[in-house]
């Protein structure tokens, strides 16, 4: 089991963070830092095999840590996940040999092949098995292009980005939700919204109940599918 340790000044955000590596298996979350502070402290105790890491706290900077853990002779493996955008915390990180580098809002299907690229790094750097050229050749020609997204082929009007983020936010929430909450939740339009869900409702990927509300008029409320 590979043991993760989450660090994010945003507790909503860390425990969906947190629902998300419970969701592949082989992950467990061992504990949740707020604080730059809180994160020297688990990361010492607890020695986490990797860190996903955010880059602003209130009491400091996720990539000075980086330069901390360096210091310190601390072997975490590291995937930041962030919405710093700049080149150069992108170019900063690298240097300080970051496995993965997430910008938020991240989609699962994006989250999912980081940690299985990482899952796979873990079993041939460190398992029993000899390491030989055109191995090590293939873990770093490797790219997530295959993890495909769930969709192919899509019509015309259905954008891929958003089919994703549709599909990501019906991910996060393990009930039947609206198109109206949906839309609230990625800044669109409701009629948008629908219009997704309904395409993956047609594609069998989303099941669909119509329940009644306050004023008795039935509303549509879409689920991802779980087989």
């Amino acid at each position: 089991m590979i043991k993760v340790l989450i660090a994010e000044d945003d507790p909503r955000i860390a425990l969906l963070h947190q629902s998300m590596v419970e969701k592949v298996e082989g992950f467990e979350v061992v504990s949740i830092a707020n604080t730059i502070e809180e994160l020297k402290e688990f990361i010492t105790l607890m020695k986490p095999d990797l860190l996903l890491l955010d880059v602003y706290f209130p009491d400091g900077n996720g990539i000075d840590f980086l330069g901390w853990m360096r210091q310190n002779t601390i072997a975490t493996d590291v995937i930041l996940i962030t919405a710093a955008k700049e080149m150069a915390s992108l170019e900063k990180s690298l240097r300080y040999g970051v496995f993965d580098y997430l910008i938020k809002p991240i989609m699962f299907y994006r989250f999912s092949a980081s940690l299985g690229k990482y899952q796979s790094y873990k079993e041939q750097v460190f398992g029993k098995e000899e390491l030989s050229q055109s191995k090590v050749d293939a873990f770093f020609n490797k790219t997530l292009q295959t993890q495909k997204p769930l969709h192919v082929g899509l019509p015309k009007g259905v954008d891929g980005l958003t089919l994703e983020k549709i599909l990501s936010a019906l991910h996060q929430n393990e009930g039947f939700c609206s198109a109206s909450e949906i839309a609230e939740q990625l800044g669109i339009h409701r009629t948008t919204a629908r219009r997704y869900l309904e395409y993956l409702v047609s594609t069998s990927k989303v099941e669909v109940d119509s329940q009644y509300g306050a004023v008795g008029r039935p509303e549509r409320k879409y689920k991802l599918k779980t087989t």
